[in-house]
């Protein structure tokens, strides 16, 4: 895990959940800006996946090695799934599950940083 990505996705995605959920409460389906943010939030998952695999491969691994990965592979699946999710739903809930697709990926980024640092 690199910190400063890791922290950057925890605001970035916390942000952007309140933003999704602020809009599902107003009953209002997710705009241009919306899925622009929810895609680089998920661009940015994904590069920050890859630093983590390629840090396991070269041998910097941390405590529980099974637990971070699996942490990692749910962070990285999640985004682009709660994205496909929230485009199939054109109503309010589709920002709904944006936003707490967004939180939940800040909460696992937490979590894959907490493991990480053990």
């Amino acid at each position: 895990m690199w910190t400063p990505l890791a922290l950057a996705i925890i605001i970035g995605s916390v942000g952007l959940g309140v933003w999704c959920l602020a809009s599902g409460a107003r009953g209002r389906y997710l705009n241009q800006p919306q899925y622009s943010g929810l895609l680089v939030l998920a661009a940015v998952v994904l590069v920050q996946s890859v630093v983590a695999a390629v840090r396991l491969v070269a041998g910097d691994r941390p405590s529980e090695v099974a637990t971070f990965v699996g942490y990692l592979l749910t962070t990285a699946l999640l985004m682009p799934t709660g994205v496909w999710l929230a485009r199939m739903e054109p109503t309010r809930w589709g920002s709904v599950i944006a936003g707490s697709a967004s939180l939940v990926v800040a909460i696992l980024t937490l979590r894959c940083l907490q493991v990480w640092s053990r």
